[in-house]
């Protein structure tokens, strides 16, 4: 009888456990702000997908920490990923340091050391810059900062750009005016 208990009470103990240790790791934190009533939510390890009219998942952001305050529309992210689903010309990774989503995903901004890589064979690239916005249901990116990038071992530096990942076409900025490359 006596071993009955004790073997009870340590799944009890061995649950408990469990489940404190499942609630520290990827549970929201809710902060309380000291200046005002306003709650701070945040999410680790968060993610965010897209999908496309049928129904199929087109786009994946995935973000270390999300965090945003009550009544805002904005989400800030820290360690950003953002991967699309598509055909093997558009094989798009995006990733950058820090980054924000507004109006309900359809923008995303990313600061410091953004990376956009195209990992097909056919077609291989790199664009690196600091700052890019990006719609990711329309693969389309924009920046108006300094950006380099290397296509099939070229590489071009520009201030200033706009492009549609899925058509891989490119429109530089120069002199105020738009200048395409495909």
């Amino acid at each position: 009888m006596f071993g009955f208990f004790f073997k009870l009470i340590l799944l009890l103990f061995l649950a408990t456990g469990s489940y404190l240790a499942y609630l520290s790791t990827n549970q929201i934190e809710i902060e309380t702000s000291l200046k005002s009533s306003e709650r701070i939510y945040s999410l680790k390890n968060a993610e965010f997908f897209g999908s496309d009219t049928q129904g199929e998942v087109t786009y994946k952001i995935f973000s270390k920490k999300a965090k945003t305050e009550s009544g805002d529309d904005q989400i800030l992210l820290e360690h950003v990923n953002l991967e699309y689903y598509s055909d093997e010309l558009n094989a798009w990774k995006i990733s950058s340091e820090k980054g924000a989503m507004y109006d309900d995903g359809n923008l995303l901004v990313l600061t410091g050391n953004v990376l956009i890589e195209n990992k097909s064979t056919i077609r291989p690239s790199l664009i690196e810059t600091e700052y890019m916005e990006i719609n990711p249901s329309k693969m389309t990116i924009a920046t108006n900062k300094k950006v380099k990038i290397t296509l099939n071992n070229n590489t071009i530096e520009a201030i200033g750009f706009n492009a549609m990942l899925e058509e891989n076409q490119i429109k530089f900025r120069t002199n105020n005016a738009l200048n395409s490359m495909e």
